[in-house]
């Protein structure tokens, strides 16, 4: 995976800034199905290969949402996942199995494209294409969200535009 690749787990894991002990990751509120409770797993395992890389990563991606909540909804054909990640120091710090109360935005993603995304070469590329074709959403949830979400959207198109 390349340090470009990285951020695409930021927006898809959408994390909070709640204070918990650096290396630390709670799992809360983990009354979940099987299937649900494998994806949150394989996130976890995920989240510390990107918490590794969280500093290498370009600013306009991790920035926006460095000590911020985000809701990651995955909807599967048994329904709907509402994942409140938790950002501290722009590293993953706490999932919530119910989701984060006013999180700063929502990324909306089917489960295929979150497990395309984890084991993916370029995840953050995989991300890229799954926001430009649909199978992933992010959208800011007040003013501030709605700034920072355009930034990271802007810079996707950037990316498109210029051949990245």
């Amino acid at each position: 995976m390349t340090q470009r690749s990285r951020p695409l787990i930021a927006l898809l894991l959408a994390a909070l800034a709640l204070a918990v002990p650096a290396g630390a990751i709670v799992v809360e509120n983990a009354d979940l199905s099987p299937a649900e409770v494998q994806l949150l797993f394989a996130m976890r395992e995920y989240t510390l290969t990107y918490n590794e890389y969280a500093d290498r990563l370009p600013g306009w991606v991790t920035g926006p949402f460095a000590d911020e909540k985000v809701n990651l909804y995955i909807t599967s054909p048994d329904g709907v996942l509402v994942i409140g990640v938790m950002f501290h120091d722009k590293k993953i710090v706490q999932f919530d199995a119910k989701g984060s109360p006013d999180p700063i935005a929502t990324v909306t993603a089917d489960a295929a494209t979150v497990e395309e995304v984890m084991v993916s070469e370029r995840p953050f590329d995989t991300f890229r294409a799954a926001i430009r074709n649909g199978t992933a959403t992010i959208e800011g949830n007040n003013l501030i969200g709605t700034l920072r979400t355009g930034m990271v959207r802007f810079g996707f198109w950037a990316m498109d535009v210029i051949g990245l």
